[in-house]
């Protein structure tokens, strides 16, 4: 058995921090970037740097990204293919090259289409066209056979694509208007394993208000309907509101209300609170803005970019307001890690012609203490990670950032139904927090 000690490559954290914000730094404000539709971040080129990918809407619609070029700056937009009302994306490993590809949904025939990435360039396919206006995608390895799968919200429908290899999918409906409780409408997907089994579920937003579809391991999914009043999510967005180990949603509603949903540890949703300091949303996402170990609401609302804290009673009251700008009707928000310096970094479209980003310059007040000789092994790992003395919490982040495990007072975590790739662990201890890099095979 191979063991690799990473005790010196540790770095343990006290709580004494100055949380700061930087100044905006616009990536492009020319007339092509109104209406982005989703920003996402990843390492493109296998550079160090994760790139800007972003789709844009409209009949000027299109695919492309911002290279990172290593000082905090992006290149000028490459495209990759001019995309009619390109409503969204999803990164994924389709073909089994461990390199990503991209599946994008869009134009007037309401078209999915993937592009694998083949030396540098991509070559693209038509997954499906649809009757209806495509919302949302998704990818993840809902399966568990180690490639990559596709979900897409309609208008009507959720529809499943498993990845039969080097490509290729099978279409299974999850959901359409014959088999919705209500007249069927889906707006918004997210993806999160909500019960603690290992695979991945969809978080929904429909007509029939908050929905999670359970996976039974083999992407066979079950909805359970958890809105206590008759009402329309337009937005959701999953994580651990409530630092319990497990993952809560917050989500908007038609009447713009922002409502928090805990969950019980197996999946079993509860609504806990209308946020009403959390003005109408247009996108949502979440980041540990003061590294006091929970996680706050980062939004775009009208004219506004801001961070809502999270606090001991959960009701997210303070508001920091990043950028502010009465001439610029807000669009899409999304984390990255821009510079490698560890923080990760926020980045924002306008409506009207803005990508811009702002570099997280916390600064934490650092208790240089190694950790007492922890090790995780093996590393890389096909599934089971151990850890050499029992730890009180342990979390797994993909490496855009997003939060997609966690255990308590363990000392082994089963990762086999993780997608082969690059995984930050956090460690919990005594108070102190460290971090490392791990490789799932």
């Amino acid at each position: 058995m191979k063991i690799i000690t990473f005790c010196s490559l540790f770095i343990v954290f006290g709580f004494k921090l100055n949380a700061q914000i930087g100044a905006v730094n616009f990536i492009d404000t020319t007339v092509p970037t109104a209406g982005i539709s989703k920003i996402l971040s990843y390492d493109l080129n296998n550079d160090g740097f994760k790139d800007i990918i972003t789709s844009t809407t409209g009949t000027n619609g299109r695919l492309g990204f911002y290279t990172n070029q290593t000082n905090a700056t992006f290149s000028a937009f490459n495209l990759i293919e001019s995309f009619e009302f390109c409503r969204g994306f999803a990164m994924g490993n389709f073909n089994n090259d461990n390199i990503l590809d991209i599946v994008a949904i869009g134009k007037p025939t309401n078209e999915s289409k993937v592009y694998l990435s083949i030396n540098g360039s991509y070559s693209s396919f038509t997954l499906d066209t649809h009757t209806m206006i495509l919302n949302d995608v998704v990818v993840a390895d809902f399966d568990q056979n180690n490639l990559d799968d596709i979900v897409i919200i309609g208008q009507h429908s959720i529809d499943f694509y498993r990845n039969n290899g080097l490509g290729s999918f099978t279409k299974e409906a999850i959901l359409s208007t014959s088999t919705s409780p209500v007249v069927l409408e889906c707006l918004d997907i997210a993806i999160k394993d909500m019960d603690n089994d290992g695979d991945m579920d969809i978080i929904s937003g429909e007509t029939a208000g908050l929905v999670i579809y359970t996976n039974n391991g083999n992407a066979v999914f079950t909805p359970n309907y958890y809105s206590t009043t008759t009402e329309v999510f337009f937005l959701v967005h999953s994580f651990d509101v409530d630092n319990d180990g497990d993952f809560d949603v917050v989500g908007r509603n038609g009447a713009s209300q922002v409502k928090w949903f805990s969950n019980n540890g197996n999946g079993v949703m509860t609504y806990e609170a209308t946020l009403s300091t959390v003005p109408n949303l247009i996108s949502l996402s979440s980041i540990d803005y003061n590294n006091d170990g929970l996680e706050d609401i980062y939004a775009s609302y009208t004219n506004h970019i801001a961070v809502f804290v999270n606090d001991s009673n959960h009701s997210f009251t303070n508001a920091i307001n990043m950028h502010q700008n009465s001439g610029l009707i807000m669009g899409q928000v999304a984390i990255a890690n821009i510079d490698n310096l560890g923080g990760l970094d926020y980045v924002w479209s306008g409506g009207n012609n803005t990508l811009a980003f702002h570099l997280n310059q916390t600064t934490l007040g650092l208790n240089h203490n190694n950790l007492n000789a922890l090790t995780l092994y093996p590393n890389p790992t096909d599934g089971i990670l151990n850890i050499s003395e029992q730890v009180e919490k342990l979390s797994i982040y993909t490496i855009i950032g997003e939060k997609i495990m966690e255990t308590s007072n363990a000392t082994t975590i089963d990762i086999a139904n993780l997608s082969a790739g690059i995984y930050l662990i956090s460690i919990e201890n005594d108070g102190k927090n460290s971090f490392q890099k791990i490789v799932k095979n």
